[in-house]
């Protein structure tokens, strides 16, 4: 069995009082908080820090630029990984994000992900001029922007006669000092699977339980069989929210402190509740403990490696960590020094 792995997903949004999405401690974005942790996070022994890639998310729709961060943490750190989260392809032409990731390869010497995707939020795409076209064309869209960027990183020249995307002569020098893995998700779209299994090294589920992360399994699995393709060689990881508390009522005290926070939070995030719903397939609770203990990982530090435990058992080999009481660092503390050492 593969060593497990940890990654921070960094906070570079505050949503306050939010505890369906990520960051329900934080008030106010603020760049020096985000700092210290990846100064934290790369003298540790995780494996990487990802990074989301949305125009405007949480509390007065306030969140930093994906790749901007990507370049200005790579320039801070020594040892620890770099990636997009969902880095949206409509946002930029792809020949533009293969000379992003080519450059930043070389200021991180090699530490770089791209977790690549198509984008789902239509506000975002209306609010930046950019036009919303139905799923299977985002898709097969992105799956030519994906095709365009590994020959960038690997061709002199890149030429390309796509259905989206027309390309003559492009050249992408220098080349990424390693390999950089592609990671795709979700499994919710055919194509997407479909170009998953062909493409990803690897697959990554957003939060859910383990009955929605079992089924989501099966349709990857089913898709290897279809392209003969061993189900072992793509990597699983899930990415989810993490609170590490003392005890019952320190987690009921912690749940309590972060809904009153919502007072602080002036989002224009509603679409958010309805795609994590889209996504499980079911109702989902968000202001009861019990089922937030379900489907994020949240409890004890014996109850938080006993689900690891579970998740693992079902392929998951990477562990990407919201922790929930940023910028309060008790969860990160706890994770480094208990579960990654």
């Amino acid at each position: 069995m593969k060593k497990l792995k940890y990654s921070i997903c960094l906070p570079i949004f505050a949503n306050p009082g939010m505890l369906s999405f990520r960051t329900p401690n934080y008030k106010k974005l603020n760049f020096n908080d985000l700092k210290k942790l990846v100064i934290k996070c790369d003298k540790s022994k995780l494996n990487s820090i990802f990074i989301a890639d949305h125009t405007y998310l949480g509390n007065k729709g306030e969140i930093y630029e994906c790749t901007a961060l990507m370049a200005a943490f790579a320039s801070i750190t020594k040892k620890i990984n770099i990636g997009s989260i969902h880095l949206a392809n409509n946002f930029r032409h792809p020949t533009l994000v293969a000379k992003y990731f080519s450059t930043l390869s070389h200021i991180a010497d090699g530490r770089i992900i791209l977790f690549y995707d198509y984008a789902w939020r239509q506000s975002e795409f209306l609010q930046t001029g950019i036009d919303f076209e139905k799923i299977d064309k985002r898709v097969s869209r992105m799956i030519e922007g994906l095709t365009i960027i590994k020959k960038s990183f690997k061709e002199n020249k890149v030429n390309f006669n796509g259905k989206f995307y027309k390309v003559k002569n492009f050249i992408c020098n220098p080349k990424p000092k390693k390999k950089i893995p592609i990671w795709l998700g979700e499994a919710d779209n055919k194509l997407m699977v479909r170009e998953i299994v062909k493409t990803a090294d690897v697959f990554n589920s957003m939060p859910c339980d383990l009955n929605v992360f079992k089924k989501k399994m099966e349709i990857i699995n089913k898709e290897c069989i279809k392209q003969k393709k061993k189900f072992k060689k793509i990597e699983k990881s899930l990415e989810t929210q993490i609170l590490i508390v003392k005890n019952k009522r320190d987690l009921k005290q912690k749940i309590m402190n972060f809904k009153k926070s919502k007072i602080y939070n002036k989002s224009y995030d509603s679409d958010i509740i309805s795609r994590l719903k889209e996504l499980n397939k079911k109702h989902i609770d968000y202001e009861d403990i019990d089922t937030l203990k379900n489907e994020f990982f949240i409890g004890t530090i014996d109850e938080i490696r006993k689900k690891i435990k579970n998740y693992s058992n079902l392929g998951v080999n990477h562990f990407m960590f919201w922790p929930m009481d940023f910028p309060h660092s008790y969860t990160t503390d706890r994770l480094i020094k208990e579960i990654v050492n």
